[in-house]
């Protein structure tokens, strides 16, 4: 998705697109538009994903679709969840995290 703003079919009015990376160590999995929820399919480009929810977006009128961020519904939280895990399995070379040092 290369633009922030479309233009909504039923309300005329502008479909406002914000997309929030850099929460989680991996792209955003759910999204949200009013009242509507949308999770990512496994195979979906961010791009393809964040088009989607645009489309469903402007077919409700919603004029705010805000891809990716912190969850607030259930469903959102354990996709995320489960993504985090999948993340942590991964063996990239980079530790999920330091281990402490303790106090000096």
């Amino acid at each position: 998705m290369n633009s922030s703003e479309h233009r909504s079919q039923s309300s005329g009015g502008p479909l406002h697109v914000v997309v929030i990376t850099g929460v989680w160590p991996f792209e955003p999995v759910f999204a949200v538009a009013g009242q509507h929820g949308f999770l990512r399919n496994p195979d979906e480009s961010l791009d393809e994903f964040a088009d989607r929810c645009a489309q469903e977006a402007r077919a409700h009128g919603e004029p705010l679709l805000v891809v990716g961020g912190l969850p607030d519904r259930q469903e959102h939280q354990s996709a995320v969840i489960a993504e985090y895990d999948r993340w942590l399995l991964t063996d990239d070379g980079v530790p999920p995290c330091e281990p402490s040092r303790g106090a000096a």
